[in-house]
């Protein structure tokens, strides 16, 4: 920083802080500054400490308290979640790593994928036929539309093409008992998810503690005789300068 530019601050610094004591100790320069009414505005300092203090620790104690219902409800919130995670992850598992893959069918844990079209592995119906120059796959999704995939003999043994289709199988059998399994623990975990839903234990008791610190608060008569001394200290401010402080 050179000179000039420091010599900028200092001057903005300067201006800022008359400025700050020309408003908390209005009346004019010698008020403000003046080493005569130093006592006045020790007077007044000492009432606003004393209120401010009392406020501060007041908005402490209150803002804790709502802190606590806060945690509450977003403890509340995150346990919903992961339940909730927890069911679409058995109702909705996604495709699955990948099993196995014979030209363009490729199958997954879950899904088969034909042509980059997917089908949902649960209740699948395979069918395998043989021609002179093809084998035919034809698989039937719950939905009823058959998708058929053709392997050209030239290319695929029978013998690979029908253990792929054993493999489909096997894998659709392993699906169902999934879908059963998962079913049954998803119903559980939406009678958990309701449950915690319901349970405000935490939560009412932070509402309750809210209350006791706002009650508390309220007959505390600290606060009253801080803004009483305060208005006192205005007062006298007041018949000093002429001017009411904040």
């Amino acid at each position: 920083m050179n000179l000039v530019s420091g010599l900028a601050v200092a001057v903005v610094a300067a201006a800022v802080y008359v400025g700050w004591r020309l408003f908390h100790y209005p009346g004019g320069w010698d008020f403000a500054f003046g080493t005569a009414h130093a006592s006045a505005r020790a007077d007044l300092d000492r009432a606003r400490r004393q209120a401010d203090t009392l406020k501060r620790e007041s908005d402490k104690e209150l803002n804790a308290a709502h802190g606590h219902l806060k945690r509450a409800q977003h403890q509340q919130r995150e346990q919903a979640r992961a339940i909730e995670r927890r069911i679409a992850g058995l109702l909705r598992p996604g495709r699955g790593s990948m099993i196995s893959q014979l030209g363009d069918v490729s199958l997954h844990e879950h899904s088969v994928l034909v042509d980059d079209k997917e089908i949902p592995l649960a209740d699948l119906v395979v069918r395998l036929d043989h021609a002179q120059h093809q084998h035919f796959l034809y698989l039937t999704p719950a939905d009823g539309n058959v998708c058929l995939h053709r392997y050209p003999r030239s290319d695929h043994e029978e013998d690979i093409v029908r253990r792929f289709a054993i493999r489909l199988e096997n894998a659709i059998a392993d699906e169902n008992a999934y879908r059963i399994r998962a079913t049954a623990q998803a119903e559980v975990a939406e009678k958990e998810l309701a449950e915690v839903r319901a349970d405000t234990t935490a939560q009412d008791t932070a509402r309750a503690h809210i209350s006791e610190v706002e009650e508390r608060q309220r007959h505390d008569t600290r606060h009253h005789d801080a803004h009483q001394n305060l208005e006192a200290a205005r007062d006298r401010w007041q018949e000093l300068t002429g001017k009411r402080p904040r």
